[in-house]
């Protein structure tokens, strides 16, 4: 019999995955995860290397095939909302010898929703302009993509994002590679959406920055080890399960602390 509460979170959820499993060659990469987004929040997909973290978004948002599951937003398939979600991609999977200027690149996030008419040069400029700004990058606007640091290639793909005022935010993994400055910037916009009532989802790496960045974390490995808000989940027994005993016991005591982990036991 379904669990009429889990059915309600799913319909208020902006990002919920039920039974999600992805297969290369025949290999499950993802096995049967069931997770739920709670509004307003900013989460944190966390894993070791290989443990399916980007594979699990990139099925969930159709960029790739998923074997089995549903995904829903807002409770509807996501293939009918996809207006309401914008995607940050992993910025070693972007072409960025492609030549184009950073305004076109943060404004082409408008052009999805948009017919040929409805297109105005001068308010859809303004528009990436402020995106560009909220990212601290108006002074780049006419540089090419190409010729920008690393860092500075991920907040422009931020403003890209920012620019579609989606009420679901993804990122795969948008501080990997990038100096201490932008990593900051990009916490501080993220935090600002979700103080404006957005949801922020993440494929996130380094562990040491969770309990700082993150309201709710989903521990995967290939399947769903543990999902909550952070100060629940993010303790030493669901960290060993998912990580198989990789982390050391100096490693976990400085990312769990004592009160967090007696409060996990």
């Amino acid at each position: 019999m379904p669990d009429p509460r889990l059915a309600r979170e799913v319909i208020a959820s902006p990002f919920a995955i039920q039974g999600l499993t992805v297969s290369y060659d025949h290999r499950p990469v993802v096995h049967s995860v069931d997770f739920v987004v709670p509004p307003g929040s900013m989460t944190a997909i966390v894993g070791p290397n290989g443990a399916g973290k980007s594979s699990l978004l990139k099925a969930a948002l159709g960029i790739t095939r998923r074997l089995t599951g549903e995904v829903r937003v807002f409770g509807r398939p996501i293939e009918q909302m996809s207006r309401h979600v914008a995607f940050v991609p992993q910025r070693n999977s972007v072409d960025w010898d492609f030549p184009a200027r950073v305004i076109d690149v943060v404004a082409m996030g408008l052009f999805r929703d948009l017919r040929w008419w409805q297109f105005s040069g001068r308010d859809h400029r303004r528009r990436a302009m402020e995106s560009l700004g909220r990212v601290g990058m108006e002074a780049f606007a006419d540089r090419q993509i190409g010729q920008l640091s690393g860092g500075q290639q991920q907040r422009v793909f931020l403003a890209r994002a920012l620019v579609q005022e989606a009420d679901l935010t993804i990122l795969d993994e948008p501080f990997a590679g990038v100096d201490a400055a932008t990593e900051t910037a990009i916490v501080e916009v993220l935090k600002s959406l979700r103080d404006e009532g957005r949801t922020l989802l993440c494929v996130h790496h380094d562990l040491s920055t969770v309990r700082d960045y993150f309201d709710h974390v989903l521990l995967l490995n290939v399947r769903r080890i543990a999902a909550g808000p952070v100060a629940e989940v993010f303790v030493e027994r669901h960290l060993q399960a998912t990580y198989g005993g990789r982390l050391s016991p100096v490693q976990l005591a400085r990312l769990v602390g004592s009160a967090a982990e007696v409060g996990g036991r």
